[in-house]
């Protein structure tokens, strides 16, 4: 195979071929005619995978010159791998954006960024197929081999263009420590608008491999209290009465919801449960175990709400979500795929993951939902590095972002919400950290009012019945329902 297909020279040929469309089609044109030509300069990002393709190229040319030998073929693949990355790290950021929208210049309507993916995924691909060629071992440059005028032409080219990129990155982005920028303005050689930036420094003091996501997941189990997002109460409450949900409830429990017409609760715990109870929170009527990986992963439930007389909108932490409903007809045997375990009496009808806007990086600890409207609620919870207080309005007819609206409170910080229930022009929030029923302006997103709850506890999750307000002070084995009068 190896004479007939690749000897020495067909092989030197190729890769300098490669290296010369490296380094002048991608590199030349983002450099020369993009940058020189319209005035495009790289952003902070764009110079990483720029240098990329150029080692890329650089490696080859080695290749013609030296041999074929695996250090440069593994050097390579390393910076082509590496090039992949920083093409998706760039695209992460933009390419879920409405259509149309993104960052920089678009060639055939494709922006720069998503076109360096595509040139790795070309480059281990072409790395790929040369290697299959070689047969059962490596061709060895002989005699034959001599650097000759396609190498040479390479090596011009690849000088050409590496000046023009020597010009624009010194006199656009600045020698050391400067890094770029990321928003660049457009090239010029006019030192009063050229802009020379280390804030990109900053950023290096928050490296993490989840980037935005690494935001820490909610722990209902054991949520802080925190005098700070206490906002001034016109009254305290005291419980009334206290019900101790059955102990077959596994789990601590994070929502609870309760229906007049039918006169059932249904209530979620951590432990990925779902349960439907009398009207009494005596009897557990039926309750099934949600299986977290199936299809749609759902686990550390947040949240449940009624949105009809049997059925209700179970949420996680995340957002996503199922809807399951009562049915005393409903065998666990038929839903082997959405439920660990549990009792017959419960079925699933679909699952589905929420995506917002201004929540995006939040997590939530509470659902509830508006019948006027025919939508879902949650609440975020504020994070150090997304502190945010969004009300989110999901429909419940197509499970899309109806709308976001940023709650404003009168507290020196913002409230863990892990309840939420509409009442009229009103909701009623619970806040965990602030111990306290939160009454909301639906209309301004304002907190109007509070009251303080007498009983301490680790309040996570509320609801309506009657006259009286109930609160989950939530403990594994010891879930207790405290009854408040309106």
């Amino acid at each position: 195979m190896n004479k007939a297909l690749l000897n020495d020279v067909m092989m030197n040929r190729i890769i300098a071929i490669a290296s010369m469309a490296l380094i002048a089609l991608p590199v030349g044109i983002a450099c020369i005619i993009l940058g020189f030509g319209m005035g495009d300069n790289p952003c902070a990002l764009c110079w990483q995978e720029r240098t990329a393709m150029v080692l890329v190229s650089l490696i080859a040319l080695f290749i013609t010159r030296y041999g074929f030998k695996p250090k440069y073929i593994g050097l390579l693949l390393l910076t082509a791998v590496y090039g992949l990355f920083a093409g998706y790290r760039h695209s992460s950021a933009h390419i879920l954006r409405d259509i149309g929208q993104g960052f920089g210049p678009a060639i055939f309507g494709v922006h720069t960024y998503v076109w360096v993916i595509v040139v790795f995924l070309v480059i281990l691909i072409f790395a790929g197929v040369l290697l299959l060629l070689q047969g059962d071992k490596l061709v060895q440059w002989t005699e034959n081999t001599r650097w000759e005028g396609l190498n040479k032409a390479a090596a011009n080219v690849f000088l050409v263009v590496i000046a023009f990129n020597i010009v624009q990155a010194f006199s656009q982005t600045g020698p050391a420590p400067f890094l770029g920028q990321g928003d660049p303005v457009r090239m010029t050689f006019n030192p009063q608008n050229i802009i020379w930036s280390t804030a990109k420094w900053d950023g290096l003091s928050k490296v993490s491999l989840r980037g935005a996501y690494s935001i820490a997941k909610p722990d209902f189990t054991d949520m802080a209290k925190n005098d700070a997002t206490r906002t001034d109460a016109a009254t305290e409450l005291s419980a009334v009465k206290s019900v101790t949900l059955p102990a077959e409830i596994q789990g601590v429990v994070t929502g609870i919801s309760y229906n007049a017409n039918s006169e059932l609760f249904a209530v979620v715990t951590n432990e990925n449960w779902v349960a439907f109870l009398n009207r009494d929170l005596t009897e557990v009527l039926a309750k099934a175990k949600i299986d977290p990986n199936f299809s749609v992963e759902i686990s550390n439930l947040a949240g449940v709400a009624f949105d009809s007389d049997n059925s209700v909108l179970l949420s996680a932490d995340h957002k996503s979500f199922a809807r399951v409903a009562y049915d005393p007809s409903a065998k666990l045997a038929d839903y082997y795929a959405n439920f660990f375990e549990g009792t017959d009496g419960i079925s699933e009808s679909k699952r589905g993951r929420f995506e917002t806007a201004r929540a995006k990086y939040n997590y939530v600890g509470s659902v509830g939902y508006d019948a006027a409207t025919n939508e879902y609620l949650m609440v975020t919870l504020p994070d150090a590095k997304r502190n945010n207080f969004v009300l989110v309005r999901l429909s419940g007819a197509d499970f899309k972002l109806n709308s976001e609206r940023v709650l404003t409170i009168d507290a020196d910080a913002l409230p863990m919400v892990t309840g939420v229930e509409v009442e009229g022009d009103r909701l009623v929030m619970l806040s965990q950290s602030g111990q306290q029923l939160l009454s909301v302006d639906a209309a301004t997103g304002t907190v109007i009012g509070a009251a303080d709850l007498a009983e301490a506890g680790n309040l996570q999750a509320m609801t309506q019945q009657d006259d009286h307000y109930l609160v989950v002070d939530a403990a594994q084995g010891n879930n207790q329902v405290r009854f408040y009068a309106k």
